[in-house]
């Protein structure tokens, strides 16, 4: 699925164009820029994949926090006792590569099965 892109907010912008003029710096050497005469399909590639790979990161960085910070009610389940089981490694395939992160596990006592809090719903934000 083909995302479209969004606006991001000045301070966001502003921190990418610093990170894109340093990201050049590490891609092309102390000329900042390719060598006369590069095809522009050739850069278009090579900031695709740092654009991509920053995404993916974000996108793993994000969720690993989330996953960290697990509220209470995530494990809360009407009728039955969630007993924290530890995490399990979760990988997701996106767009920008796989995603993984340590997804947050219970075990329902009277279900007597494995509980992962990722439903919709998840969290008192309904996220």
């Amino acid at each position: 699925m083909a995302f479209a892109k969004q606006p991001v907010g000045e301070d966001v912008q502003q921190r990418l164009r610093e990170v894109a003029a340093e990201l050049r710096g590490l891609l092309y050497g102390e000329a900042g820029c390719p060598e006369w005469g590069t095809k522009f399909r050739e850069i278009e590639a090579d900031g695709m994949s740092v654009g991509l790979e920053l995404a993916r990161l974000v996108m793993e960085q994000s969720v690993g926090e989330q996953a960290k910070q697990t509220p209470e009610t995530a494990l809360q389940v009407a009728g039955d006792r969630v007993v924290p089981a530890g995490a399990q490694a979760t990988p997701l395939q996106t767009e920008a590569g796989v995603v993984q992160w340590d997804q947050p596990r219970g075990y329902l006592k009277k279900g007597r099965k494995a509980f992962f809090p990722t439903a919709a719903g998840f969290g008192p934000e309904g996220r």
